[in-house]
């Protein structure tokens, strides 16, 4: 994934975007994803949007993953990301000439692939993903989750997916971050050896 963000992308990398990919994307022995979730948080202004970018293209074009969902607490953050990535890869030779259509409609944003892999947009809601199957979803903005009724409809996208992730990508959050702080203290929780190793 690094590699494709340089050679293919022309991007170059922050020491921690590709420390992050190079772990995060880490397989098991059966060749699932090590992390089945990941929560990358970050300061404002530090890549976090591009990382969200050359993770679906990456999942897209190289690891031909079905279907990346990405959302946010608002759809326009979304689909800001979306649009960012669909840039990208029609400014790219190589990768334009597999793209097989672009639906610019606001709330059904999606990017196709002539072999069939999609970045769609969903919204951050209870309702949000429901009724389709995602290999990556993308939860941006996970500061602003309040509730659990959005991460529980969307990250149930993955169950029957055979290499699924759910990346969730924030700054810092305050004490009404529910989901973001129980991730959180999740991850620390793994780091110290007592959590869950996904």
């Amino acid at each position: 994934a690094a590699a494709f963000a340089e050679d293919v992308l022309r991007l170059h990398l922050m020491p921690w975007q590709r420390w992050l990919l190079e772990h995060m994307l880490e397989v098991t022995d059966d060749g699932a994803f090590r992390f089945r979730t990941v929560l990358v948080q970050v300061a404002r202004q530090n890549g976090k949007s591009t990382l969200a970018q050359i993770l679906a293209l990456w999942r897209m074009f190289c690891d031909r993953s079905p279907l990346v969902i990405g959302t946010a607490q608002n759809l326009d953050v979304a689909e800001e990301v979306w649009t960012g990535a669909v840039d990208m890869a029609e400014s790219t030779a190589e990768l334009s000439a597999e793209i097989a259509a672009v639906e610019r409609t606001n709330g059904k944003k999606a990017l196709r692939l002539t072999s069939g892999e999609r970045y769609k947009v969903a919204a951050a809601s209870r309702r949000g993903g429901r009724g389709l199957s995602g290999d990556l979803v993308l939860l941006d903005e996970i500061r602003e989750h309040r509730t659990w009724d959005a991460w529980a409809a969307v990250t149930k996208t993955t169950m029957a997916r055979p290499k699924p992730q759910v990346v969730a990508l924030s700054n810092a959050g305050d004490s009404s971050s529910v989901v973001l702080n129980h991730l959180r203290a999740l991850g620390k929780q793994t780091v110290e050896g007592a959590g869950d190793p996904s």
